[in-house]
């Protein structure tokens, strides 16, 4: 059980070493959006009492909540910047190197 434990934390060691070895750069990416999202009538949460009928309305098998409480469309237009992060390895010596795009996670900072 204890090698498995000593081979685990090596392979964690690996990684977290492999993902420090990058270069990082913020950049801002700019974009004109034109998008069509729904106009929901629903008050402002002020209680958990609230939260938690809101959360069994929208969650209720067999109805659809968003659309009882939908009461139109608008469209909104304009320019924007994305956040974003490019990284590539510090030693990059592969022929055929690999660009990923990719989305934040749950926390939000891009990592």
């Amino acid at each position: 059980m204890s090698l498995l434990l000593l081979t685990s934390s090596l392979a964690l060691a690996s990684l977290a070493s492999t993902a420090a070895a990058r270069l990082c750069t913020n950049i801002s990416v700019p974009v004109n959006i034109s998008a069509r999202q729904g106009v929901f009538d629903l008050p402002v949460l002020q209680s958990n009492l609230d939260a938690t009928l809101f959360t069994l309305n929208l969650t209720q098998n067999g109805a659809n909540f968003s659309n009882e409480v939908l009461i139109g469309f608008q469209t909104v237009t304009g320019p924007y910047n994305i956040s974003a992060m490019y990284c590539q390895p510090d030693n990059d010596t592969s022929r055929d190197p690999t660009v990923q795009i990719l989305t934040h996670g749950v926390g939000f900072d891009k990592r």
